[in-house]
């Protein structure tokens, strides 16, 4: 609820103002220059966290800065369709988080690893959620991330185009780590003890995945 509908009601609130945003240029750059910033700031804190929900919140403030630098670009098709798709990928990687931390007891990556052997069903529908999330072709983040991008490219705001493009890097990056430390990397104590989740939380999120 929080991740896919609260932290968006100020974007949400931006987008149905659009046609008053459309009268005020100087605002939309604005607009597209402190979505551009919070895109790649958040993202930047993003890559040092050690806690696995920190790091989804800290990626959710990235991509809200997305969001207001498509509607800042004056592409509200590019933020409100990512404003949809980031509701998806970001429910499932915070329940998929749920399922994680429900297993070893801990939001620590040191207390994971090793969790691929263990929790498979777990361990796809978060890997399809971080696929998404990076922007990986085929997936959703990618659809809507593109038609971004293609805005702020044919719109000139060329500093906000640059710090999306840094925040794409980190974004892959960010969350390569976070897949690699949680469910490949060298399985910790409480991982080793780790069982799938049951039924109730892996329906949820074999529908969003």
């Amino acid at each position: 609820l929080h991740a896919a509908t609260m932290v968006a009601a100020g974007v949400y609130l931006v987008a149905r103002c659009d046609p008053l945003f459309e009268a005020a240029e100087s605002t939309r750059t604005l607009m597209a220059y402190v979505g551009g910033f919070t895109a790649l700031f958040a993202a930047c804190i993003a890559v040092v966290q050690t806690d696995i929900k920190k790091i989804l919140a800290y990626s959710t403030c990235s991509q809200l800065g997305y969001m207001i630098c498509a509607l800042g670009a004056g592409s509200l098709m590019g933020g409100y369709f990512h404003l949809t798709t980031h509701a998806f990928f970001k429910a499932l990687l915070f329940l998929g988080a749920g399922s994680v931390i429900h297993a070893v007891h801990s939001n620590e990556l040191e207390d994971m690893g090793g969790l691929a052997t263990k929790m498979k069903v777990t361990t796809a529908v978060f890997l399809v959620g971080a696929l998404a999330l990076a922007g990986i072709p085929g997936f959703a983040g990618f659809f809507s991330k593109e038609l971004i991008l293609e805005a702020l490219f044919e719109s000139g705001h060329w500093v906000p185009y640059g710090f999306l493009m840094a925040a794409v890097f980190l974004t892959a990056f960010y969350m390569g780590r976070l897949v690699f430390l949680a469910f490949f990397g060298e399985p910790s104590k409480k991982s080793e003890r780790a069982t799938e989740s049951g039924p109730s939380m892996l329906v949820p999120l074999v529908l969003l995945a």
